[in-house]
């Protein structure tokens, strides 16, 4: 799949039942997108257990605070108020690029952001700065995969099984399902499908299943991170995709999509299914 790809990939794949890894190129560092954003999730999860930070807080929206890209905030009426519990689910969910500069600052800007990384041991990754203001964040893929351990192992890297609880349950409504999910038995609806009697026929579909991802794009670039778990196994996966191929759009069918949906059934077959289709 990778010789095919018509661009670079990185992965980093870690079947946490088995102990099986899969590394490729995954320590190289590159700029990243919305797929860092779990970053902050982590760093303001921790902090709202803590009690460092209150998730209740009004946050008064600004003409400063907007900026493009994804989300809806930037639409917003400045003076308006929003929670700080609502702009991290608007962060992970629609990868709402205004709650993501607010979240930074409101858990301590950059520094908090370096010391919580360094902390659990993720070394190699730098916030340069607030999305869509100039430079970002770099990371590895190996790094977005440990980010998605400390969800699934909380414990392992002295990280609150609350917060981890916290981060999970509003990572369960990432919208973005053009990667890792497009082929997999998932739905951000997962929760009226399996409780509200109307969608009763759907229930087998998404159970035993849940996934806990971000995905990210920019031009010539496409990353995921997600923390999988199933009936058969636990995993977690790191890829970023570089120099991709942009003749087609940042849609479905880009390049990056493409290969991240690719990347998602491959591991679901083999290491997510109680059985393996057999296929041609």
């Amino acid at each position: 799949m990778i010789e095919n790809f018509d661009g670079d990939a990185h992965l980093y794949a870690e079947n946490l039942t088995t102990g099986q890894v899969i590394d490729i190129n995954a320590s190289s560092v590159h700029n990243a997108a919305s797929e860092a954003k779990i970053y902050i999730l982590l760093t303001y999860a921790e902090q709202v257990i803590n009690g460092t930070i209150d998730p209740t807080s009004l946050i008064i929206l600004t003409e400063k605070d907007k900026v493009y890209g994804s989300g809806v905030l930037r639409f917003e009426i400045p003076g308006n108020q929003v929670s700080l519990s609502f702009v991290a689910y608007l962060m992970m969910s629609i990868s709402d690029n205004v709650a993501t500069n607010i979240l930074l600052r409101e858990v301590g800007g950059i520094e908090a952001i370096d010391k919580f990384l360094k902390k659990v041991g993720i070394n190699d990754t730098k916030v340069k700065g607030e999305v869509f203001k100039g430079e970002w964040i770099s990371t590895s893929a190996k790094s977005l995969a440990i980010a998605a351990q400390i969800l699934a192992r909380p414990e392992e890297y002295g990280y609150s099984i609350k917060a981890a609880d916290l981060c999970k349950s509003i990572m369960l409504k990432h919208y973005e399902d053009n990667g890792f999910a497009r082929h997999l038995p998932w739905s951000p609806f997962v929760e009226e499908v399996t409780t509200m009697e109307a969608f009763g026929k759907y229930k087998p579909i998404y159970a035993g299943i849940e996934l806990y991802g971000k995905a990210g794009y920019t031009p010539g670039y496409r990353g995921d991170v997600a923390y999988v778990k199933t009936s058969k196994s636990e995993y977690i996966i790191g890829l970023k995709c570089t120099n991709v191929d942009d003749s087609k759009p940042l849609n479905s069918t880009n390049a990056g999509f493409e290969f991240s949906a690719e990347i998602g059934r491959l591991f679901y077959d083999y290491w997510g299914k109680e059985e393996i289709d057999k296929r041609e």
